[in-house]
C-alpha cells in the first residue's frame, strides 16, 4: 500500500512529508493505524547529525499510538482492532535480558538506529523504489507503518491516542528514572536539569516517590513555571557554577540526595555532580552527541564523595511493566498526562513542531493524524 510519512534525507535538512510505499507484516509483524505520534528530541539529534543512523532515507518518530489493521500468521495475543502503544526498544523476548523481564535491556537495543525491521529485511520503499528505514524499528511518522510484535504493547481502548503515545517514551523514561533509576525515597531532595519532556516527568515521577525537594533548573522560564505546576518545590534558572552554588545554597550547602541530568549532559553532568551530596546518585537520560567522546569528572571527586553516576534508558523498567503501570497511574490521579501536551501539529505541520520544540515553545508537541 501507499502511505505518506515523514522522511528524514539529509542532516540539517527539514524532513520530507511524502508518499511512501509500504509492503505487508511478515509472520511475527502487524500493520498499525498510527493515530498520535510525540515529538522527542532525540528524533531532532538524529536531524542534526547528533544521534547517527546507518542509513537514509528513514523514516523517524518512535513516541506512537495507534490502532492494529492486520496481523502476520505468527503473531499471538494482539488482534486487528487492538489499540498499541509502541516501544522504541524492542522485547524480542528471548535474549538474556528479556528472559530476566528487563526488556528495556533487550539485546536487540543497539540496532534501532540502524534501519531493517526486526528480521533484518525492509517495508519501505521511497518514490525511487529505494529501501527506506524505520526509526527504532517504529517509523511512527507515518500513517501507518508495519512492526514486530516485539515492540507492541497493547492497551485499553478509552485511552485517548494522544496521552497514550506519551507513555511510549518521554513519561516512562522520566518517571521511571525517580522510581526505579535512583529509587527515590519520601522525603529526599532531587535536582532534575533540564525540563523538556524527560525532566518534567522526572520531576512528577520525584513527586509520586515523595521527594520533599524538588529543584528544577532550566534557562527558560515559563518550562519553570510548568515545573511547579508538575510538582517543583523551587526552580532555578542558571547554568554551570552558578546552577551548583544555587542549588547548594538551597541545600544548606550539602546537595541533593539525586540528580538528574536530562539535558546536554557534556555541559550540565560536572554541576550537577557538585550539587549533589556525598554518596548521592547522578542519573542521565539525556542523549550525548555521538563526536562527544567523554565528560570530565575529576576522579578525585568521584572517589572521596562516593557518588554513583548511571544512566537510564526507558526509566530503567520494562515498557511492558510501565506503560499499563503508567496508564493506571494516571486513571487514579497520580500523574499528569494531558498537562504534558502544549500544541497538537498535522504530520505536514512537523517541522513546525521541532522549531517549536528547539525554541522551548512546548513541553510536548503531539502529532494528531486523521
Amino acid at each position: 500500500m501507499f502511505t505518506r510519512a515523514a522522511v528524514f534525507r539529509d542532516i540539517g535538512a527539514p524532513l520530507t512529508v511524502e508518499t511512501i510505499t509500504l509492503d505487508p507484516p511478515r509472520a511475527s509483524e502487524l500493520l498499525v493505524k498510527i493515530e498520535a505520534v510525540g515529538l522527542c528530541r532525540t528524533d531532532l539529534h538524529v536531524m542534526r547529525g547528533e544521534r547517527r543512523v546507518a542509513m537514509t532515507p528513514m523514516v523517524l518518530g518512535h513516541e506512537a499510538a495507534g490502532i492494529v489493521e492486520a496481523v502476520g500468521a505468527e503473531v499471538r495475543g494482539i488482534t486487528p482492532g487492538d489499540h498499541v502503544v509502541l516501544t522504541f526498544i524492542p522485547g524480542c523476548g528471548h535474549c538474556r535480558w528479556c528472559s530476566k523481564g528487563l526488556h528495556h535491556l533487550c539485546a536487540e537495543g543497539p540496532r534501532i538506529t540502524q534501519g531493517p525491521q526486526l528480521d533484518g529485511s525492509y517495508r519501505r520503499r521511497d518514490r525511487d523504489g529505494r529501501d527506506t528505514g524505520a526509526f527504532c524499528m517504529i517509523g511512527g511518522f507515518a500513517e501507518r507503518t508495519v512492526v514486530d510484535q516485539a515492540s507492541v504493547v497493547v492497551i485499553d481502548k478509552d485511552v485517548p491516542f494522544d496521552l497514550a503515545a506519551l507513555v511510549a517514551c518521554g513519561v516512562p523514561a522520566g518517571i521511571g528514572a525517580a522510581r526505579y533509576r535512583a529509587r527515590v525515597k519520601a522525603g529526599d531532595s532531587v535536582l532534575v536539569v533540564g525540563c523538556g519532556g524527560d525532566g518534567m516527568n522526572v520531576v512528577q515521577g520525584a513527586r509520586l516517590c515523595g521527594a520533599a525537594t524538588i529543584i528544577a533548573a532550566d534557562l527558560v522560564d515559563a518550562k519553570l513555571a510548568w515545573a511547579r505546576d508538575f510538582g517543583a518545590t523551587h526552580t532555578v534558572n542558571a547554568r554551570g557554577e552558578a546552577l551548583t552554588r544555587a542549588v547548594l545554597d538551597l541545600t544548606g550547602g550539602i546537595g541533593v540526595d539525586h540528580a538528574f541530568v536530562c539535558i546536554d549532559p557534556p555541559a550540565t553532568l560536572l554541576p550537577a555532580f557538585r550539587a549533589t551530596q556525598k554518596a548521592g546518585n547522578v542519573v542521565v537520560t539525556a542523549i550525548t552527541p555521538d563526536n562527544v567522546k567523554q565528560i570530565d569528572i575529576p576522579p578525585l571527586e568521584l572517589f572521596a564523595a562516593q557518588k554513583a553516576v548511571m544512566g537510564a534508558v526507558y526509566g530503567f523498567a520494562s515498557p511492558r511493566l510501565q506503560i499499563p503501570e503508567l496508564l493506571g497511574l494516571y486513571r487514579e490521579g497520580g500523574i499528569k498526562l494531558r498537562e504534558l501536551i502544549t500544541r497538537t501539529y498535522t504530520l505536514d505541520e512537523i517541522n513546525l513542531g521541532y522549531a517549536d520544540l528547539d525554541a522551548g515553545r512546548v513541553l510536548r508537541g503531539m502529532v494528531v493524524l486523521d
